[in-house]
């Protein structure tokens, strides 16, 4: 436990001669979550306004609220200290992190961003470093380790808040981690939440950067901004890497300091991808051909990513890191190829984005062989609208048939997610199904397709629950595809 006024003194308030003598045991910005001895922190949220639920944090036993709100007015009762703070969220960090003695400061912290392959990238990371005698943690929106063994992450959100996040670097250090492999989203990153504030970076990977999330970030700059403040968090001597497929490239290196550098793949690194189908794809760079069972030039850029960063890390060359490649083992939900005895190619992926859309379909039609390609796929309720229109269009050039269907409606429900999926798609050669349960829209495609035919399940990909209005639906794609499968196998003569 920690004073109250050492984790005041972090955040700039200094007020020892009532809070010295408190001990502060949990830091929490969920009433319910609060204990005795605890600190809450009211957000004006994009939801609610948690100065509404003050009093129920009281009753929990919390002893002191911090609020951007001027809580004079309030009647709380005397014991209880309260506390104004411009940047509520970046202050809450940075207590969190006090209560867990700077974590983070006995680590070397790689963060990795983009708007596709984050988790990717982090996983192919983690595994290099393994591979190489580096114990390395992980924590992305598919797995979770910190130091005691990989496992699901078992937060929705792929980087956690402060209160979560700290507790993890914690155990990280606890458990002799020397490495963490950390995903950074934007809302992370953002200046709006800050969950990360006060973590500085050995180094920054940024796959590319296309368009999502809108419903939060307004424009494209201000979700490409969050994203540079990946580079801006760079310590000394820091490395930023990315690709010359990030579109947003100059945007990150303008914010690099004299002290950072940056390794662009494509240019300061010529190299060549070329794609084989279903065999994989072959890598040209740094004078080795390196043939690599990923299906999907993507994949191979997010793989070179993590060789060249592991080669900063640990000081090998990359000649000895770049035939690892071939030993990387798939992420879940991420190009996930379903075995069967139907004649058929099944396809998980977790692509939600328009690019990530024109990298799938392109490589399942110029691999269908002739066979019709059918996809199943919806899009997030409540969320970025703009990149709807655009993945419907993309899909229905591609496609034979469509069935849309929910990933995660929320209160939205699925008939204007579908009408928005729609708008653009204009190929009458394609058929376009709704059935808003996924469950029978999979087991739909499975039952139309023919020996030979491709079949993508998109939107899901590892997550375990689909929201539906105020509920969360336990859910597992992959085992959905593979009971649709055995009944389909069950059905034939």
């Amino acid at each position: 436990m920690k004073t109250l006024a050492s984790l005041l003194e972090v955040i700039g308030i200094e007020d020892s001669m009532q809070s010295e003598s408190i001990q502060i045991q949990t830091i929490s910005q969920h009433s319910k979550q609060c204990t005795p001895n605890s600190v809450f922190f009211a957000f004006n949220g994009l939801r609610t306004d948690g100065n509404l639920f003050i009093q129920e944090a009281i009753n929990q036993g919390a002893v002191c609220i911090i609020s951007g709100q001027d809580l004079s007015r309030l009647p709380l009762p005397s014991h209880i200290l309260w506390y104004q703070v411009e940047k509520p969220h970046t202050a809450f960090a940075r207590m969190c992190s006090a209560l867990y003695d700077r974590p983070q400061d006995n680590l070397g912290i790689i963060g990795v961003s983009g708007t596709d392959g984050k988790s990717t990238t982090c996983d192919y990371l983690y595994q290099l470093l393994w591979m190489n005698g580096v114990k390395a943690g992980l924590l992305t929106t598919v797995s979770m380790d910190d130091g005691s063994g990989k496992v699901d992450s078992p937060y929705r959100q792929s980087t956690p808040e402060p209160d979560q996040l700290h507790a993890f670097l914690h155990r990280c250090v606890q458990n002799n981690v020397k490495k963490v492999v950390l995903e950074c989203t934007s809302h992370a990153l953002s200046n709006t939440f800050d969950r990360l504030a006060g973590i500085e970076f050995e180094a920054a990977i940024v796959t590319k950067v296309t368009s999502e999330h809108l419903e939060f970030h307004h424009s494209l700059e201000e979700y490409t901004q969050a994203k540079v403040n990946l580079v801006r968090s760079l310590k000394d001597g820091g490395l930023f890497l990315t690709s010359t497929d990030n579109a947003k490239l100059e945007a990150f290196t303008t914010a690099l300091r004299p002290t950072t550098h940056a390794l662009i793949l494509g240019k300061d690194i010529p190299l060549r991808i070329e794609s084989l189908g279903y065999q994989g794809v072959v890598v040209d760079v740094s004078g080795q051909r390196i043939q690599t069972p990923l299906l999907l030039p993507s994949l191979a850029t997010n793989a070179l990513l993590a060789v060249f960063c592991a080669s900063h890390l640990t000081g090998l060359e990359t000649k000895t890191l770049l035939p690892l490649i071939k030993s990387l083992k798939p992420v879940k939900g991420r190009m996930h190829l379903i075995e069967n005895s139907l004649g058929l190619r099944v396809i998980i992926d977790f692509a939600h984005t328009a690019d990530a859309y024109e990298g799938i379909f392109f490589f399942a039609k110029r691999t269908c062989e002739g066979g019709d390609l059918i996809a199943v796929f919806g899009c997030a309720g409540e969320r970025d609208t703009s990149k709807r229109s655009p993945m419907g269009r993309i899909a229905n050039k591609y496609c034979s048939t469509i069935i849309l269907t929910e990933e995660d409606p929320r209160r939205e429900g699925n008939q204007a997610i579908f009408s928005d999926l729609r708008f653009l798609m204009d190929n009458p050669s394609c058929r376009v199904w709704e059935i808003e349960s996924r469950r029978e829209a999979i087991r739909k495609a499975v039952s139309i397709a023919q020996s030979g035919d491709t079949l993508l399940f998109l939107g899901k990909g590892h997550e375990k629950t689909i929201e539906r209005m105020d509920e969360k639906i336990s859910w597992d794609e992959v085992e959905e595809v593979r009971e649709a499968l055995r009944l389909a196998q069950e059905k034939q003569p």
